[in-house]
């Protein structure tokens, strides 16, 4: 049995040694699983664990990700399923005055049992529960107890109680058919998305997600602390909050709390008296302010503006039952910073921008689902890590933590903090009408209540939002709710308002609370938080999607003040569907089975047929091309979209873009820019560039005339940019001509506008067909050191004609490089191309590397103008034992198709 001891001393009561110990036992081993008519039983399960994947593991079931086993492991949803667990009872935990079993996570429904007696049930996947279980081991040691969780199938609950709503049912109750989903998933807290998504499977697991813990202590146990500031002149008004647990049980509490932020040479330190008495609930909140001189601080600034300073703040508790030699102790990581959501009134209408340490910062990201669709899974930091720093290293400041997935996992934010990454956090809502009855309304104040508590702290996390899209889905009656839209509205406010804010107030007084996502911020409020157009541009943030217009087309964008979704879907690589034995057949079925949207792969097909040539539906490479078509595309019009946000914030007062989405849950056609396993699509790779802290931006406006901007979003004093054009032939690699607008001032943190050239006018004087030429533009600083670089197509690329054939891309491998440290390998590719070739994209076939994964390439989707192009691919391989070739590297190109 595997043990954490926190802290550990031995003192001497009326001459008898009894060991006084703070801390807790594991019980994340040894768990057995069986079904309700024992015909599958499991044995050595460890935690986290859930019951797709415990099945998997045991080979019972093969992977829910394979073809569509999405649809044959649905009988696993259904059945109910107990963990169970013989624990050895240890009698010297009996010495302590609190012994608690405390469950971390349970997804979802179950009845708790120690031996054969009931401690309680369970109902919410994002709750801790804990039950004093000292009185029965008392009975039975030094015999071994049996903990016995029995849980049952969400999906048939979730229906149980769907037919309660009968009055007001709460819709949608059902998912979109082509979902392959599960109904009532609005009337349970689970995740949400586990009953399926338009981007993914249902996969209702069931199970212990987190860990379990005996706790065992004789005063309080200090479970969570609050930081949050204030400025007062020359200080930092430093407000804590410590939460300290006694049980379930109401007790006077007398001690001593003594706070330090460490490195701050003493001027952050203090100790406090406590003589408190804990609530009903057994919890005890004790509060106090430490006063920091600013001067004695470095501030804690979002990626790209500054550096991402973190400061442990200890905190100890000490009463008479814990000698000073090991006190209780909670240490968190802080970061001094200011952040205030910005809403002032404009000529028509609000503002909306983070004002961050006092400097207005445009929002450059993306949204975050979870990382897997198996809770048990979604907590992988090595994969949490990998996204995270692709997001990083893409330029983002700000992903947003959808609401339809789960509360994070403590390394998540942890590693945000360290990132730079700030955080819209949304409660976990979405797309639905929800219950307002007393025991939905209690059952969600107690997950707000935990979660805010315990992600509070993290200098990361920017602003809640209560949840997402449920304000736009009342006032435009996605669900068929106006026929009594008063009662729905009314549930609406009782849950958000009166629960859910109202729960993030009581904790977190240090952040705005949007009550949904997108709305009018402000306005809505003032409208009874149903504003009349939760979508007005002038106000909050927008929702964008737009599937009827041109999307490689800048004018099909009107802006907003921030825009916090938008995308367009794409296919995932060839190399990552299933190829051996598979037809075209074969591999067109399955990816119209995981195509959940509704309007099916229309948006797809459509933009490239608008914008590119089609492949040919008979030719034996169909699926490849249109892959890597539907990647090119997707990119350009997320580029394109970004970059109108991006340019018009002094025009429209723009200040933020974060699009739909960051990454996947399974391997599927979706929004994301990064596949499932961590794969980039061409998006990602071209996001890179798109948000660049010095970016140019090109477009052709509706009177057809060229809008060139520049983009500056660090600090510091003004600086003298140069830009240079070159008027380029897809069959050359030669430029035709150059144009440079020479030094141009650009001040800190802005956009500047330089140019409305008649670019057309322009061709005209080289009998330039704009179909066959596009324009480069690359961007340098003072001292000319190129910044970015960009380009500008010029008319459709499917009307070049005839587009140049063959540029005989070829690709070498020139070195290697492994870290065994690391686990990572880098290989140097070197390109070759006899002409321009357009697009290049750059993939991995499946030839057997399986030890190869989660690679990406220094650049990817890229135009070629030089013979050589060398690029980096990075991969993780443990143990560096690739046998990797250059005929494993797949080279496509618009023009070699």
């Amino acid at each position: 049995m595997k043990h954490i001891l926190i802290l550990v001393a031995i003192v001497s009561v009326n001459n008898v040694e009894l060991q006084k110990i703070i801390g807790e036992r594991s019980l994340d081993l040894s768990w057995h699983i069986e079904n309700s008519n024992g015909t599958i039983r499991l044995e050595n399960v460890s935690l986290p664990s859930g019951i797709y994947s415990a099945l998997e593991e045991a080979r019972v079931i093969q992977s829910i990700y394979d073809l569509k086993n999405d649809l044959s492991t649905k009988w696993v949803a259904r059945e109910s399923w107990t963990y169970w667990l013989d624990l050895p009872c240890e009698e010297q935990e009996l010495n302590y005055e609190h012994v608690l079993l405390s469950l971390h996570g349970v997804d979802t429904f179950s009845n708790v049992y120690l031996n054969d007696q009931l401690l309680g049930a369970t109902s919410n996947m994002f709750v801790r529960y804990h039950y004093d279980v000292k009185p029965i081991l008392r009975k039975v040691c030094p015999a071994d107890v049996r903990l016995r969780i029995e849980l049952r199938s969400a999906v048939s609950e979730a229906a149980t109680l769907a037919a309660r709503y009968q009055q007001l049912p709460i819709v949608p109750e059902c998912p979109p058919e082509v979902y392959h989903g599960e109904c009532h998933m609005n009337v349970i807290r689970k995740m949400q998305a586990s009953f399926s998504w338009d981007w993914g499977l249902a996969a209702p697991s069931m199970g212990l997600w987190k860990p379990v813990r005996l706790e065992y202590y004789n005063s309080a146990k200090l479970r969570d602390v609050t930081f949050a500031l204030t400025e007062k002149g020359d200080y930092w008004n430093v407000r804590l909050g410590v939460y300290l647990e006694t049980g379930t049980v109401v007790q006077s509490v007398e001690g001593t709390l003594s706070f330090n932020i460490v490195g701050l040479s003493g001027l952050a330190e203090q100790t406090i008296a406590v003589d408190q008495k804990s609530g009903e609930n057994g919890e005890l909140l004790v509060e106090n302010v430490l006063k920091v001189p600013k001067q004695t601080v470095e501030l804690w600034w979002p990626n790209g503006h500054g550096v991402q300073k973190l400061y442990d703040l200890r905190v100890q508790w000490e009463d008479e039952l814990l000698p000073p030699s090991a006190p209780a102790e909670k240490v968190i990581r802080v970061g001094f910073r200011s952040i205030e959501l910005v809403q002032d009134k404009t000529d028509d209408g609000l503002t909306f921008y983070f004002l961050v340490n006092n400097v207005p910062i445009f929002m450059k990201g993306s949204n975050w689902i979870p990382a897997s669709i198996l809770p048990e899974k979604s907590y992988d930091e090595d994969y949490v890590k990998y996204l995270l720093t692709a997001a990083r290293d893409t330029h983002m400041n700000m992903l947003r933590i959808w609401g339809g997935g789960l509360y994070e996992s403590d390394y998540f934010y942890q590693l945000a903090d360290e990132l730079g990454i700030l955080i819209w956090h949304d409660l976990m809502f979405a797309c639905s009408m929800y219950p307002a009855d007393e025991a939905f309304l209690n059952n969600v104040a107690l997950e707000v209540q935990q979660n805010v508590k315990r992600i509070q702290y993290h200098p990361s996390v920017a602003l809640w939002a209560t949840n997402n899209e449920n304000e736009v889905a009342l006032r435009q009656n996605w669900y068929g709710t106006q026929w009594k839209e008063d009662a729905y509205i009314e549930e609406y406010k009782q849950l958000y308002v009166n629960v859910v804010e109202a729960e993030i107030l009581k904790i977190d007084k240090w952040r705005t609370v949007l009550i949904s996502s997108p709305s009018n911020g402000d306005l809505s409020t003032l409208q009874n938080y149903i504003a009349d157009n939760p979508q007005d541009p002038r106000y909050g943030d927008v929702h964008y999607y737009n599937y009827e217009d041109d999307g490689w087309d800048p004018n099909t964008y009107s802006g907003g003040r921030f825009i916090s979704e938008y995308g367009y879907q794409s296919f995932p690589a060839l190399s990552s569907w299933p190829t051996e034995n598979f037809t075209v057949e074969d591999l067109s079925d399955l990816i119209d089975h995981r195509q959940h949207s509704p309007l099916r792969n229309e948006p797809i097909m459509v933009m490239i047929e608008k914008n590119l040539p089609m492949p040919a539906e008979n030719s034996a490479n169909y699926w490849r091309d249109l892959i890597y078509l539907s990647q090119l595309s997707q990119a350009m019009i997320v580029k394109t979209e970004t970059e109108v946000y991006r340019s018009k914030r002094l025009e429209q007062g723009t200040m933020g873009a974060l699009y739909w989405q960051l990454n996947d849950v399974w391997t599927a056609p979706s929004w994301s820019s990064i596949e499932y396993g961590g794969k980039y699509k061409i998006l990602h790779y071209w996001m890179k560039q798109v948000f660049s802290e010095s970016h140019v931006v090109a477009s052709i406006n509706r009177d057809k005339m060229m809008d060139l901007y520049l983009i500056r979003d660090t600090l510091g004093e003004d600086e003298h940019w140069t830009i240079r054009m070159y008027l380029q032939s897809w069959s050359s690699f030669e430029p035709v001509h150059e144009i440079i607008f020479d030094s141009t001032r650009v001040p800190e943190n802005t956009v500047v506008k330089i140019s409305n050239f008649n670019v057309y006018n322009y061709l005209e004087r080289f009998n330039a067909n704009p179909a066959d030429h596009l324009l480069r533009i690359k961007l340098f600083s003072q001292n000319d050191t190129k910044l970015s670089e960009n380009f500008l197509l010029l008319d459709k690329i499917k009307n070049a004609f005839p587009l140049p054939k063959n540029p005989t891309v070829e690709v070498t491998i020139v070195a290697m490089k492994c870290s065994v440290t690391t686990g990572k390998v880098t290989y140097s590719l070197m390109v070759n191309a006899k002409s321009p070739a357009l697009f290049v994209y750059l993939d991995l076939a499946p030839t057997g590397n399986d030890g190869v994964k989660q690679c990406h390439f220094s650049d990817n989707g890229f135009l070629q103008f030089r013979p050589t192009v060398f690029v980096q691919l990075e991969c993780v391989e443990v143990g560096c034992r690739s046998s990797l070739r250059a005929t494993d590297v797949v080279v496509l190109a618009v023009n070699q198709l």
